[in-house]
């Protein structure tokens, strides 16, 4: 398994990616656009290439298919109230066949080397997926995470 960045040649294999993960999650509730996907990816991969701002680790393992085992997004930046920067996890898995084989725990480590090399204090990152909280949780606290609080969510 192998962790780097992704780059725009990637973002077919990072939209088929997202489309297994939100069948998987309660995301599956929304429609997947696909053609939005692959915007957004391209959006995030140009602005983290060019501002360092940003961005998109993936966890490969060479010519298996699906290409992506795992995905981990993420930004830096400063809170409103101190100029501090703090490293968030915008989005972060790992498709189920591959969730312990390593690649959850090698893309956190490799966004926090990219967070400490750009300065961040902290990083932040939720569960919000509705699957397998319990379990996350435990891996997030021996890595050291501390929980602070919870994610709610109202469907409408």
């Amino acid at each position: 398994m192998n962790i780097r960045m992704a780059t725009l040649a990637d973002i077919p294999a990072c939209v088929d990616f997202g489309q297994r993960i939100c069948a998987a999650t309660r995301y599956s509730r929304f429609a997947y656009d696909r053609q939005r996907t692959a915007q957004q990816l391209q959006q995030l991969i140009g602005v983290g290439q060019v501002r360092g701002s940003h961005c998109v680790l993936l966890a490969v393992h060479g010519e298996a298919d699906p290409p992506v085992a795992g995905l981990l997004m993420g930004c830096i930046e400063s809170h409103l109230f101190s100029p501090e920067r703090v490293a968030s996890v915008i989005n972060y898995a790992v498709l189920p066949g591959c969730r312990l084989s390593g690649a959850g725990l090698r893309l956190l480590q490799a966004f926090r080397r990219w967070a400490e090399n750009r300065g961040a204090v902290e990083i932040s990152l939720g569960i919000n997926s509705g699957v397998q909280i319990e379990r996350t949780d435990r891996f997030l606290r021996r890595l050291g995470f501390e929980h602070l609080g919870g994610h709610y969510c109202l469907r409408l």
